[in-house]
């Protein structure tokens, strides 16, 4: 530790006022950011002493400060001890317990991983997406155990190879010829595809793949493991897969389009819904199922979209000698209007704000259920006002806020990495700006252009400063929030209240496109906010004629 460290805490130890601290060793700093870093310090200490197998000394440390002198004097001892004690260099055959989070261990006990070199030796078995294999483990953890690995590495002499994608199935996995996600996933011999009557000559394939799960994995690779994306294309391939095989009884390889529209009508009614229907459960559980029910109709026009474009990239990979979605006659699916359907009309809108203020207002709330209703209340306005799809609202840091000046004065505009890599900016105005910096100071942090770029924009209220909401997390909080003012709403307009219980996430970005064009702003402009590559996609928040038949046919009756 440094000595400028050493005496930061000391000083905390022996009760030196938070002001002082700050005025002493951290430049003047603020006093949320002295307890932020003496909070550092202690959770440092409490994680070497438990390294070094001082349960003592770091549950002394986890504990917050008592004001006695005892505890003053046992913290001082336990102090110099571990300052003085050099920092624990991890084994191989250290058991995994010592170096990582409790809550991870718990996890990974699914697997029998007891020491370090076990650990690594089964990452590298299972290739790039092995937390995939173990049950409740999320991409985030696996990142953090990444990080462990590549920062011991030196000392540890132990290195994870992620480079392998198609490892899925391989390891400790078991393998199934019956319903299982796509790694586990295992078709008989004669139906794996290496002999697919639509199969382009096999000197000519351009990728390494020697059946169709090997294809499909190559396709899947060219999206990041755990985005939106990755999950939607397996999504559609595994229960394409799994139809050819378990109901057709033939490869992926072998189909053609009369079977690509046996497969559509599969979905609008999956037979026999006991196999393929069921509720949300974990990839890795024998309960999990492709499908939660009958597909709509826009869903199955989806999917066939996705389909195709597999199909067609094998057939540029000369995998696939023909795409049998392309003779697939086409019809008329979903609603005319989908996008200001599921948008909410200015008056429910209102309603939903003012619901919002009187959480934030309750006075039988406590002070940590009222923040919360204010970060939700934040991310209201903030996904309204800039129509940011979920994973891009969770993905938003201060370092995306680029202020710009202009003939007409300052601006601020949002830089974002949208959908299919493309890049758009989407315009700040100044009362939005207010609100991010409120929700910032709300988390105990500075405003912007006073604190780091990679702070996210929407974020915890309690742990680090960077600590990012997962995408899941956030559509649950905005979820759980319409539910409850549905729920509010019930007594006095209860259509208005069902509505209200349909909404999600993506509504707000509906909600905004819609009434951003009725108000008049140019489709352009709204198609260029919302990242659409085409304005015909933003079109759809245009209902111009139909208001007009509506109220047309209201004056009919008048006369």
């Amino acid at each position: 530790m440094k000595l400028q460290e050493a005496a930061l805490l000391r000083g905390w130890i022996q009760g030196v006022p938070w002001d002082v601290l700050g005025e002493l060793y951290l430049e003047d700093a603020e006093r949320v950011d002295v307890m932020r870093a003496v909070k550092q310090l202690r959770k440092t200490l409490a994680v070497k002493a438990g390294r070094l197998g001082l349960e003592a000394d770091a549950q002394l440390w986890e504990q917050e400060r008592a004001y006695t002198q005892d505890w003053t004097q046992r913290a001082l001892r336990s102090f110099s001890l571990l300052n003085a004690r050099p920092d624990p260099i991890p084994q191989p055959d250290d058991a995994i317990g010592r170096w990582l989070p409790a809550d991870l261990i718990a996890r990974l006990s699914a697997i029998e991983a007891k020491s370090l070199q076990a650990l690594a030796d089964f990452i590298n078995r299972q290739g790039g997406g092995w937390w995939q294999a173990v049950p409740g483990l999320g991409q985030q953890s696996a990142e953090a155990i990444h990080e462990f690995f590549r920062a011991s590495e030196p000392d540890l002499g132990l290195k994870l190879d992620l480079s392998r994608r198609n490892a899925l199935a391989t390891g400790s996995q078991i393998r199934s010829q019956d319903i299982a996600p796509l790694e586990r996933f295992a078709p008989p011999a004669h139906l794996a595809g290496q002999d697919g009557r639509n199969r382009a000559p096999v000197e000519r394939c351009r990728i390494e793949a020697g059946n169709d799960y090997e294809a499909i994995v190559a396709w899947l690779s060219l999206w990041n493991d755990g985005t939106p994306t990755h999950r939607a294309y397996r999504k559609e391939a595994e229960r394409f897969l799994l139809w050819a095989v378990i109901e057709q009884r033939q490869a992926l390889s072998s189909l053609t389009t009369p079977d690509c529209a046996a497969y559509r009508r599969f979905l609008a009614a999956p037979q026999p819904a006991e196999r393929w229907i069921g509720k949300p459960a974990p990839r890795w559980s024998g309960q999990w199922r492709p499908f939660k029910g009958p597909l709509k109709p826009s869903s199955i026009r989806q999917s066939e979209v996705i389909l195709s474009a597999l199909c067609e990239w094998l057939v540029g990979q000369r995998y696939l000698d023909s795409n049998p979605f392309i003779g697939l006659s086409t019809q008329a699916f979903g609603r005319r209007n989908p996008g200001a359907d599921r948008a909410l009309s200015p008056a429910l809108w209102h309603q939903v704000q003012a619901f919002a203020v009187t959480r934030v207002s309750d006075s039988t709330l406590t002070d940590s259920q009222r923040a919360l209703y204010r970060r939700t209340s934040f991310v209201l306005t903030f996904a309204y006002a800039t129509g940011l799809r979920l994973q891009e609202l969770v993905n938003a840091t201060v370092g995306d806020l680029k202020q710009v000046s202009t003939p007409i004065g300052e601006q601020w505009w949002l830089e974002v990495l949208g959908k299919g890599n493309k890049y758009r900016e989407v315009p700040i105005s100044p009362a939005l700006l207010a609100s991010i910096n409120g929700h910032l100071q709300d988390r105990g942090l500075k405003s912007v252009g006073y604190i780091t770029a990679d702070t996210p924009i929407i974020g915890k209220l309690r742990g680090e400063a960077k600590a990012v909401i997962s995408a899941s997390g956030l559509y649950q909080t905005l979820k759980g929030f319409f539910q409850e003012a549905a729920e509010a709403l019930a007594p006095d307009d209860p259509l208005a209240a069902e509505r209200l219980r349909q909404a999600s996430t993506h509504w707000l970005r509906h909600t905004h496109g819609s009434h951003a064009v009725a108000q008049g702003v140019p489709l352009a402009i709204v198609r260029d906010n919302l990242g659409h590559s085409n304005i015909a996609t933003t079109s759809i928040y245009v209902h111009t004629d139909r208001d007009e038949r509506y109220q047309a046919m209201l004056e009919l009756g008048k006369k």
